[in-house]
């Protein structure tokens, strides 16, 4: 979920999170609040990009290489092969705000690294107004191939905080985003999850 990415966050962790796919998002945005959540980032655009060697040697690895620019900030993450989970996403999250994520993607492309896949999404960032010593950060994302809830945190807190929206275990979502199109647009040949204008 990166969520952690839109705050001062450590450079490294290991995040636990789902996906949900929402057939009405403003219902469960307000379902949130009234379960005890600000928004903590308001409704924002988010651009992101893939890179990977010409071999995609980073993806036959597991592992994934993205630049994110959100509002007026940027990140570069690193994630590791998920762990085995019936349920969530484990997996390792290396991360470093950036200054200009446009500077960074020439860097990349400099280096040899190239766009594998670009997907674009307007994310609203949630925190509980009284943590509870754990972190639990929830986002609404609304993407070109369908609106989708991410709830990141602890396993327990994860199906705790589903269930009072009304969803069970069968709903959750590991895939990616990159993934989900695939599923979604099989018959495209494209490397763009983007909205058109």
């Amino acid at each position: 979920m990166k969520s952690k990415a839109h705050q001062n966050a450590p450079a490294k962790s290991i995040e636990t999170e789902v996906k949900i796919e929402l057939a009405d998002l403003p219902k469960v945005r307000d379902r949130l609040v009234r379960l005890g959540f600000r928004i903590q980032t308001p409704r924002a655009f988010e651009d992101n990009w893939i890179f990977d060697y010409p071999d995609r040697s980073l993806a036959s690895r597991r592992q994934l290489l993205r630049v994110r620019s959100f509002g007026d900030r940027a990140w570069i993450t690193l994630k590791t092969p998920s762990r085995h989970s019936t349920r969530y996403k484990i997996r390792q999250e290396l991360e470093t705000e950036l200054g200009d994520a446009q500077v960074v993607r020439q860097l990349m492309e400099n280096l040899g690294f190239e766009t594998s896949f670009r997907y674009q999404k307007y994310r609203t960032v949630l925190e509980p107004e009284k943590p509870s010593g754990k972190k639990l950060t929830v986002t609404l994302d609304e993407t070109p191939i369908g609106n989708f809830l991410e709830i990141e945190g602890s396993a327990r807190d994860i199906l705790a905080l589903s269930a009072k929206l009304g969803y069970k275990p069968a709903d959750f979502i590991q895939d990616s985003y990159w993934q989900l199109f695939q599923k979604r647009r099989p018959r495209s040949s494209g490397t763009s999850m983007i909205f058109r204008e």
